[in-house]
């Protein structure tokens, strides 16, 4: 919800929330940030997208926003569109990855994709910035020519709260407790995934390297956090959860992930969805943990080969396990990359720097419009 990202930019300007998930209002408020709902339907539907748009315009107009900030895929296209037909100053898109339409080239992906790029190309031209997570993505968009290069920006990601996600904020005995309450030992070793239970975040190849592992090395629990989707079209198969289920221990939707990663000894991520730059990675560093993810744009933002984890090819097992393995094996090596992750979270991935870059950008076209004077920009 970026709730955090908002509360660290409210010192300099005064923002609200508009949001698909009415549900969510009650979050917003209790944060003191105005939030105003709007439609909007997933997949390609043209008269709800129709809906979505004039929703969102009479809802600028009302509002009169000197900038209109947009996230994700839809939101990119209909939000920015809307806030350039009532004039909105200022108009600014963020893409954090490309998402499973960038996985696979069949002709029915191929064929939403063209569209979606159509789409995208018009808000991006009609827009003052759009922002990517990581370099990948900004320079194959530029290169499609769908985003003009003046008008391209590289953010990384949405922020960590270092504070928040810290180990020594977790005591002994909570993380005890929640061992027993999943029935792990103390001595056992713990690695983790967090993701949606959908094909292209690499779950089967998890459960396929825990089942290699596990064979070799049975001190090693392999706990699966997330929530199925089952509106995705790239969500498992109940027989694909079922194999799943059969070494990974899937604990569903938490709100405990801080916990849950403090009793973590090895973090992996093996997806090939096309992040921008994965969340879960930045929380798991800054709580200091090895990592294992995927050589794939955004997912080695976070992680450095050998410094703090381990980069493995997409859609593979073998080498996710042996990675794994390798950490398990080596106390002294979990713990140099744990420290490496934790300092890289809090030098490059901190809310407070994210915050800095997007206020910076900001400022940046303010000016440039004539609604912010120079000499009081930094």
């Amino acid at each position: 919800m970026r709730i955090p990202l908002m509360k660290a930019l409210r010192s300099e300007f005064d923002l609200v929330a508009v949001g698909s998930n009415r549900h969510l209002s009650m979050r917003f408020e209790q944060s003191n940030f105005h939030f105003f709902g709007y439609p909007l339907n997933r997949g390609i539907k043209p008269l709800g997208d129709l809906k979505t748009l004039s929703a969102l315009t009479l809802l600028f107009r009302r509002l009169r926003p000197d900038i209109v900030h947009t996230f994700d895929t839809k939101p990119c296209v209909w939000g920015r569109l809307a806030a350039r037909l009532v004039r909105v100053p200022i108009v600014v898109g963020t893409l954090p990855g490309l998402g499973s339409l960038y996985t696979t080239n069949s002709t029915a992906t191929q064929t939403v994709r063209h569209i979606y790029e159509q789409l995208q190309r018009l808000a991006c031209h009609l827009s003052d910035a759009t922002v990517f997570q990581n370099k990948e993505d900004l320079r194959q968009f530029v290169d499609r020519g769908i985003v003009p290069a003046m008008r391209a920006y590289v953010i990384p990601g949405s922020g960590v709260s270092t504070y928040l996600f810290d180990p020594i904020r977790v005591p002994l005995d909570t993380r005890a407790q929640l061992r027993g309450e999943l029935g792990i030992s103390q001595k056992a070793l713990v690695v983790t995934m967090i993701s949606r239970a959908i094909r292209s975040k690499g779950i089967m190849e998890f459960a396929e390297a825990a089942a290699f592992v596990s064979a070799n090395y049975r001190d090693a629990v392999f706990l699966l956090v997330g929530p199925d989707d089952h509106a995705s079209v790239d969500r498992l198969t109940t027989a694909e959860m079922e194999r799943v289920t059969r070494h990974v221990i899937w604990l569903g939707k938490r709100q405990d992930i801080a916990t849950i990663l403090s009793i973590t000894d090895v973090f992996v991520l093996p997806s090939y969805y096309r992040e921008g730059i994965p969340r879960v990675l930045l929380e798991a560093a800054s709580m200091g943990l090895p990592i294992v993810t995927t050589n794939s744009p955004g997912c080695n933002e976070v992680v450095e080969q050998g410094v703090n984890g381990f980069l493995v090819p997409p859609r593979t097992v073998e080498p996710l396990a042996k990675a794994i393995l390798r950490l398990l094996a080596d106390p002294g090596m979990r713990r140099r990359f744990g420290q490496a992750s934790r300092h890289r979270a809090v030098t490059r991935f901190d809310l407070s720097i994210v915050a800095q870059e997007i206020a910076i950008l900001y400022r940046k076209l303010l000016t440039e419009k004539g609604l912010l004077q120079e000499d009081i920009v930094e």
